[in-house]
């Protein structure tokens, strides 16, 4: 065969090594259109994604207000859904200010906080001594601004010293015109651990302690201190258990309701110029100082002298010599003759102690400030109860049936004590004068 004349289609070695033209690439491919094609469709996937998410964390507008009406309390019928968590956040301020939504389109209408859903009462601290605890559910609303002046919301009972009922130790919330109290249990140090302490040791302490200066950091590095502090304005405690002092101080479970003593201390101001004088009793002690100088102590117990006065009370009114008896009564507050006052509602006091006593008189100016410590103290334990008056030499009382003066109490502003139906709760005059307490020379203990 002519080799110029070969066929090369026959030939199919020689057809596999020839090159074979391939098509041309398209000008999209020439300018990355297949990677840029995945790219939008990446990008797509991914904005749809985001949008769908974008939306779902986004919730839509309600016409909602959500408050709780000024005051804390419960409120009108229509916030009832208030979470709790809300509801114990406001009872904490009760004075949190009403909140409105600006830019919502609503009918709902806020209403208008009524007087009577103010916070109710914090609780009792005690069944007797307390009368009611911190506030009742009174007219008035927060920290005593209503018709009491202690923690009480009005006229429920409360610590005030207004319409309601206030513990006879005093109140929880400070005063301006009270004496500060503080409570000493001396059956214990001030780590609480026990100091045998008998009644015998408790007068011999009271003795010392009122005869050098009346410092109560003697008691604090010797005897257990409550932490609660009381304010009071008057003593007026009629017959009650002797534990109802340690409930007052909020120490009821650290303390024994025996061999336990308050001192109240102030600064007062007399409201007219003359003469004065103490009178009462106190089961088992009730001791005054007045002006720097012991000036009144008559109950079961003289804190002044540490006698124990049932069986002495004759020596001590003067209707029987004692010479021994005389001459401790005589290192003390009172003076032989002691002059004794009995009421219809002092029984055990006419019996046991010859009534309540009268203490030597003591000279003031109007408007000037005196200081006064009074110590009250249980003994052996059981009942306890004291009471405070005073006396102006010259005036005119009303007379009991008893033909003793019905007389004032000393207090330090007007609110007045209920004695209706209670032994060891002389008469009072309810017209007394109010010592108040100096707001220059106010001195905490």
């Amino acid at each position: 065969m002519d080799p110029q004349h070969h066929d090369y289609t026959a030939d199919p070695h020689l057809h596999a090594s020839h090159p074979v033209e391939e098509n041309k690439p398209s000008v999209w491919k020439k300018l990355g259109g297949g990677s840029l094609s995945i790219s939008i469709i990446v990008h797509a996937i991914l904005l749809a994604v985001g949008v769908v998410w974008i939306f779902q964390i986004i919730p839509a507008t309600e016409q909602k207000v959500d408050f709780m009406p000024k005051g804390g309390g419960g409120g009108s019928p229509g916030v009832k859904e208030v979470s709790n968590k809300k509801q114990r956040a406001t009872m904490t301020n009760p004075n949190t200010p009403r909140m409105a939504a600006k830019g919502v389109a609503s009918t709902f209408t806020l209403p208008e906080p009524d007087a009577a859903s103010s916070m109710s009462s914090v609780g009792s601290l005690s069944s007797g001594g307390l009368s009611g605890g911190l506030g009742g559910s009174g007219s008035g609303g927060g920290r005593g601004d209503g018709h009491g002046t202690g923690f009480g919301s009005g006229t429920g009972p409360g610590l005030g010293g207004g319409a309601g009922t206030m513990s006879p130790f005093g109140m929880v919330n400070p005063n301006a015109n009270a004496m500060i109290g503080v409570f000493f249990d001396t059956k214990q140090d001030p780590k609480r651990k026990p100091t045998d302490m008998t009644p015998e040791k408790l007068r011999d302490v009271i003795k010392e302690f009122t005869n050098q200066g009346w410092n109560e950091r003697s008691l604090e590095n010797k005897y257990y201190k409550a932490d609660q502090k009381l304010y009071q304005t008057r003593v007026y405690m009629p017959v009650m258990s002797a534990n109802e002092a340690p409930k007052a101080f909020n120490c009821e479970k650290e303390v024994q309701p025996s061999r336990w003593l308050v001192i109240y201390r102030g600064d007062v101001v007399a409201p007219k110029s003359g003469k004065f004088r103490f009178v009462g009793a106190g089961d088992d002690v009730l001791a005054v100082r007045f002006n720097k100088k012991n000036i009144f102590d008559h109950g079961y117990t003289q804190g002044t002298t540490a006698l124990y006065v049932p069986g002495k009370v004759d020596v001590l009114a003067g209707k029987k010599e004692d010479r021994e008896v005389e001459r401790i009564i005589r290192g003390g507050a009172m003076r032989v003759p002691v002059t004794l006052y009995k009421y219809d509602t002092t029984a055990n006091w006419n019996n046991a102690l010859g009534g309540v006593a009268v203490g030597p008189e003591f000279d003031v100016t109007a408007g000037s400030t005196y200081p006064i410590e009074i110590l009250i103290s249980e003994i052996p334990g059981g009942l306890f109860g004291a009471a405070l008056m005073i006396q102006e030499e010259g005036a005119t009382y009303q007379k009991a049936s008893t033909g003793s003066p019905i007389l004032p109490l000393f207090r330090t502003d007007g609110s007045l004590p209920d004695a209706k139906g209670k032994d060891n709760a002389p008469p009072f005059d309810s017209q007394g004068a109010v010592w108040k307490i100096s707001p220059t020379s106010r001195r905490d203990i």
